[in-house]
C-alpha cells in the first residue's frame, strides 16, 4: 500500500478544489482522512492494471449514494485528485444524464402508467446507451462518442452533449441514486410504501415495470463494475432534507433565472417527488452496504462516521473507524 502521506494533495489543488465546489476549509481535513486510502488503493490499481493487458481498458467505479449525500462532490474530488496525483484519466458519468427526454417520458405515461412522466426511478433512463458508453471505454474505442446532458432545471435534455474519446480513459466514475442496487423480491412490491404508491398506484402496475427494469437492463450496467463504493445515509428523514438544501442551492445558483424554471420545486413538489424514489432509497439503505467494497456510513451532518466493506479491510487497516 501506498504512503498516504504520497497521495495527499497540496494547498493549491484545495484551494482551487474547495473555490470550485464552494465548500467550506473544514472539507480538506475530512477529505484526506476519509478518502486519501481510497485514492491510494485507486493508484495501485492502476498501477497493477498496466501490467495486464487481457483486463479492460478502464476501470469502473460505481458510486452509490442517496439524494443529496455528496456522491457528485466526492466523484469530482476523486476525478481531480487522481488526476493531478497520479496522471489517471478519469471519466466521469452521471446516471442523471441518461435521463429520457420529456418526450419520451410522455410516452411511457401514455402507454405504460402515468407516474412514468417523473423522472428518476428505473425506466426513466436512456440506460442502453449508458452501456454503450461502459462497454466502449472497457474496449478502448478509437472513435469519439458524444455523451449526453440532462438540464434538470427545464426537466429535459440538454441539446447538445460531451465529446470523449473512449480509448483516452484510464477510470470512469459512475455516481447515481440506484447503482449497484438490486431489485426487490416481488412480494415486496404488494404494500405501498407511501400515499403516492397507495393513491396513484394502487395495483402495483408502476412500481413493478421500475422493479423489473432494475432487474434487466439496469443490471447489466452494474455487472460492469470493478468496485462499488457506497454513501450510507442514516435514514430516509435524513435524505429528505439533504434533497431539499439541493433544490436550495440550485435555485441559488440560477438566482433570477430560477422563477418559471420546470424542473425547480417548493416543499410540497419537493415532498411528492420524494415519494418517487423512496421505496428503492429505504430498500438501498437495507441492503447496499452488505454489497459495497467500501461504504462510507454517514451521519445526519453528511460526515463520515465509519467505514466498512472488503477493500475497507485493506486499504484502511488500522484506521481508527474502520469496522
Amino acid at each position: 500500500m501506498l504512503d498516504l502521506t504520497s497521495v495527499l494533495p497540496d494547498d493549491r489543488f484545495w484551494n482551487a478544489f474547495l473555490a470550485r465546489q464552494r465548500l467550506p476549509t473544514s472539507y480538506r481535513d475530512a477529505a484526506e482522512t476519509w478518502f486519501a486510502p481510497l485514492v491510494a488503493a485507486l493508484l495501485e490499481r492502476q498501477s497493477a492494471r498496466v501490467h495486464k493487458p487481457l483486463t479492460p481498458a478502464a476501470e469502473v467505479v460505481g458510486l452509490y449514494g442517496c439524494q443529496g449525500s455528496g456522491k457528485s462532490t466526492l466523484a469530482a474530488l476523486l476525478e481531480a485528485w487522481l488526476g493531478e496525483l497520479g496522471g489517471v484519466r478519469v471519466l466521469t458519468l452521471s446516471l442523471d444524464d441518461f435521463y429520457l427526454p420529456r418526450a419520451e417520458r410522455e410516452r411511457l405515461a401514455e402507454t405504460v402508467h402515468p407516474l412514468f412522466i417523473t423522472r428518476g426511478v428505473p425506466g426513466t433512463h436512456e440506460i442502453w446507451a449508458l452501456a454503450d458508453v461502459l462497454r466502449s471505454v472497457r474496449d478502448a474505442a478509437p472513435d469519439p462518442t458524444v455523451l449526453p446532458k440532462f438540464d434538470k432545471a427545464a426537466d429535459d435534455r440538454a441539446p447538445s452533449g460531451v465529446a470523449v474519446t473512449p480509448a483516452h480513459v484510464d477510470l470512469v466514475l459512475l455516481e447515481g441514486w440506484c447503482i449497484g442496487l438490486p431489485a426487490q423480491p416481488a412480494e415486496e412490491l404488494a404494500e405501498p410504501a407511501n400515499n403516492l404508491e397507495r393513491s396513484e398506484d394502487p395495483r402495483a402496475v408502476w412500481r413493478s415495470a421500475v422493479n423489473e427494469a432494475l432487474s434487466g437492463p439496469y443490471q447489466a450496467v452494474f455487472d460492469m463494475i470493478d468496485t462499488l463504493l457506497v454513501l450510507k445515509a442514516p435514514s430516509f428523514h435524513s435524505v429528505s432534507a439533504w434533497r431539499w438544501e439541493q433544490e436550495q442551492k440550485l435555485r441559488n445558483r440560477l438566482g433570477d433565472k430560477a422563477s418559471g424554471q420546470a424542473g425547480l420545486m417548493g416543499r410540497p413538489a419537493l415532498a411528492r417527488f420524494l415519494q418517487f424514489y423512496q421505496r428503492l432509497t429505504e430498500w438501498g439503505l437495507e441492503t447496499m452496504p452488505a454489497r459495497a467494497d467500501l461504504c462510507f456510513h454517514l451521519q445526519e451532518s453528511r460526515g463520515i462516521e465509519r467505514v466498512s466493506g472488503a477493500l475497507a479491510s485493506q486499504a484502511y487497516a488500522g484506521h481508527p473507524k474502520e469496522i
